[in-house]
């Protein structure tokens, strides 16, 4: 857990870094090569959006991490202090949610009212924070 903040940054190639903006949540599910095919990984609300410099010179110390990752110097960073990370130990969606789950790669708009039961749900279960470690370290981009 880097600060006890979760940061998403040039995670997929529709790039919700673009899009997402304060009080935006984010939700990671599991693909099929993960081993957590359909579970939540990770929920986060966007408490900041930060251009990776701004990131960088703000919360890396000579990151070994992020110079490995590559990121492009144009990428936004998302952090949370707010966010859910499961990972390995990640969690089945209630029923009355499963219809979040796409078929495929990318990413895709939810309704705040399936946000809201998300939310309900989580909050009911879990406190915020990190509940697992990374389900697959080397390709894992989303850190806690």
């Amino acid at each position: 857990m880097d600060f006890g903040i979760c940061t998403l940054c040039d995670c997929k190639k529709t790039s919700v870094e673009k899009w997402a903006q304060r009080c935006s949540w984010v939700i990671g599910v599991g693909g099929n090569n993960t081993g957590k095919p359909d579970k939540l990984i990770y929920a986060m609300e966007v408490e900041k959006v930060l251009p990776f410099f701004k990131f960088r010179s703000t919360y890396v110390r000579k990151s070994t991490y992020l110079q490995a990752k590559r990121i492009k110097p144009t990428a936004n960073v998302l952090l949370s202090r707010k966010f859910h990370y499961f990972g390995d130990k990640a969690i089945d969606f209630p029923n009355d949610l499963q219809h979040i789950i796409i078929a495929g790669r990318g990413c895709r708009k939810v309704s705040d009212g399936d946000i809201a039961k998300l939310n309900k749900y989580l909050k009911s279960r879990y406190a915020y924070g990190k509940w697992g470690n990374p389900n697959n370290p080397k390709k894992q981009r989303t850190r806690c």
